[in-house]
Formats: C-alpha cells, structure tokens, sequence
C-alpha cells in the first residue's frame, strides 16, 4: 500500500491542504495530515514553539506511517516543503518522491533583513506579531476565504526567526538529498519567491528534480486557482515513482 505525509505551512493547518489530500485519498493512497506543533491553537502557541518541535510532529508522523504501508511519499506546503527537505535528508530512501509546494529556502531579502533586526533590537519586546496580508498568499476569492478561516491571523516574530533557522538548517544539509523532487511553484509567489526554485535545483543532490511551474496563483497552491493542477501534478510524478 502507498501512503503519503501531508503538511501545511507556517500558521496554517491541515484544512488547507485537502485539494491534495482528496486526490490522493480518492486514488487509493493513505494520507496522514498531522498538525504541526504550535499549530491549531492560538498565535501565542505558535511563537512559543520552535522549528525543532514542527520537525518532531513529522518525524513521529513519518515513523508510524512507514510501519502501516509499503511505500511513503510526501507532499509539503511551504514551511511543510522545507521540513519534508529536512526529513529526506535523514531518512533517505524512506521516502520514495517528495513533491514540495512553494518552498522558502529563502525568503525574500526584505525579510532577511528585518526579522534579525527586530530580534536584536528593543522592538523584540513591543512587536510579537504582524498581521498576515492573506491576499499575497491566495488569489482565488473562495480560496483567499478559506484560508482567512483556516489559519492564524497574525504572525508571530518568533515563529518566523524560527523560520530562518530552519531555512539555514535545510540548506546546509540540502546535499544530502537524494530522493526525486518535484517543485511545485508559481512564478507570482512574493512570500517564497520564484528563485527558489533554481535554488534548491543547486543545492540538492537528487538526480531527479522536475519543476510544475503555475502563472495565475500565489503561494498558498493547494487553495488557489490553479490547486487542482498541483494536485494532479503531485500524483502523477508519485506514480512515476510506484
């Protein structure tokens, strides 16, 4: 039997995810869609988490899932891409084909500059959290509401310095995977911006490395307008992979 690990982003939730998670279920994979640590509470739960404890509820998922199926894939949404990156690098051929959707290996440069100096400077004690512009994120009308309703409001600061150190964690060990990817990632992503694509085509040591390349969504593609193409796309490069 095949199975597959489903994981949503930073400060969104499993709900977001079930385009992908449908298509897979309805052509007969198992499909484990745990909630990341910090996740499906409050955006003080979230900033009191860390990367480690996010990587810990995939871990424990992937464990107990390749003890109940033959073979195990996995599809991750953002922060969801680069802990599946991280999992591969230490499982290795644990896990058969990965397809990652807009994956921040770097954010963009503005967000690398400002979050370090907000963590360096008396603004770390007054400013907690932003509040997330969803529009960047989802250009479908139904989809930009759905995502209003399944994910927090506001960032908190914490989790996104988190975000950074998971980023330089990924990068550092991104050689050592060896697993077939499939990039999923539209070219009007400005939270992962499309460069990350050729990025991680540069650094990973897979030797197959395919590209799904959207035009008319942003960066939340299991939501958007082009959600169904992703999905499909996701499970047939799987197949590839039986």
């Amino acid at each position: 039997m095949h199975g597959c690990l489903v994981i949503h982003g930073l400060t969104s939730s499993p709900a977001t995810m079930l385009s992908i998670t449908k298509k897979l279920t309805e052509n007969g994979f198992r499909v484990v869609t745990p909630c990341l640590a910090g996740h499906g509470g409050t955006v003080e739960d979230l900033a009191d988490s860390t990367w480690e404890d996010w990587y810990e509820t995939v871990l424990k998922a992937y464990t107990q899932l390749s003890k109940e199926v033959d073979k195990v894939y996995y599809v991750g949404m953002s922060v969801g891409s680069l802990l599946g990156l991280k999992l591969a690098s230490e499982v290795d051929e644990g896990i058969r084909a990965l397809a990652l959707m807009s994956t921040p290996l770097q954010l963009p440069f503005y967000n690398r500059f400002l979050l370090p100096l907000i963590k360096n400077s008396p603004l770390k004690y007054v400013l907690k959290s932003v509040a997330k512009n969803f529009r960047d994120s989802v250009a479908d009308p139904e989809g930009l509401r759905l995502y209003m309703q399944q994910s927090l409001p506001r960032m908190p600061i914490a989790a996104a310095l988190q975000l950074l150190e998971l980023e330089a964690e990924v990068k550092k060990n991104l050689h050592k995977v060896k697993n077939p990817l499939l990039l999923l990632h539209s070219k009007l992503d400005i939270v992962a911006p499309y460069s990350n694509v050729k990025l991680i085509k540069k650094l990973a040591g897979s030797d197959v490395i395919e590209t799904a390349t959207f035009s008319d969504s942003r960066h939340i593609l299991t939501l958007d307008i082009e959600r169904h193409l992703a999905a499909n796309a996701a499970l047939q490069f799987f197949r590839r992979f039986f």
